[in-house]
């Protein structure tokens, strides 16, 4: 049976609430992680790089293997330069940085950096069960999304589709995520397939990695 999780997560801090999730169940929803101002200030950067042509068709596989497949895959992205990010950006990347030194503390992870893009689903966009983790690949360790859409409706469609996978999980999945503006999804990078269904508007969010070293 498919359930469509959403959270309340109070007024606890949100950085332990989510190394705790991580370390229980190994996948954390928490809303709200940044303010509506921000979500707005981002969707509006994702809305003007569209409009400068800064996004491509999103590719699958790594080096030698990558290739379009539309059939697969159909959404749009824009790396972004984690280094020097914007200044719309850089409060977001501060909250990361806050994140990962807490999940390193907590878990041993040896996170060392974000790696990461905007994404733009068009409506009827999708993507096909995937993992995170490229094969034969280690540095992508744990995935967080960040969803940037305004008043997000279940009708919207959309939504991020869970399933489980080879290890046993207290989770009732399959579930079904809606892509909620403000909220974060955060996950081990190997452990969970999942897709994202289609939407009859635009979805956008900010995804990414935390990588350690190769």
């Amino acid at each position: 049976m498919v359930q469509t999780l959403t959270t309340d997560n109070g007024s606890s801090n949100k950085f332990d609430r989510i190394v705790n999730d991580l370390a229980e169940t190994g996948l954390s929803i928490c809303d709200d992680f940044i303010s509506p101002l921000l979500v707005n200030s981002l969707a509006l950067e994702i809305r003007e790089l569209w409009q400068e042509g800064e996004f491509r068709h999103a590719r699958i596989g790594k080096g030698t293997s990558l290739q379009l497949r539309p059939e697969i895959r159909n959404d749009r992205i824009h790396w972004l330069d984690t280094d020097n990010p914007s200044p719309v950006q850089r409060p977001y990347f501060l909250e990361l940085e806050t994140l990962r030194n807490y999940i390193n503390r907590s878990l041993f992870m040896g996170l060392f950096e974000f790696e990461g893009h905007f994404t733009l689903y068009p409506p009827g966009a999708s993507y096909d069960v995937h993992y995170d983790r490229f094969i034969g690949s280690l540095e992508r360790v744990v995935t967080c999304i960040l969803y940037l859409n305004h008043d997000w409706q279940p009708e919207d469609g959309g939504a991020l589709k869970i399933h489980a996978g080879s290890e046993p999980s207290s989770l009732p999945l399959p579930m079904q995520v809606l892509p909620l503006g403000g909220r974060l999804v955060t996950f081990i990078s190997d452990r969970f397939p999942h897709e994202v269904l289609s939407a009859s508007r635009d979805r956008m969010s900010l995804t990414g990695w935390f990588r350690v070293r190769s």
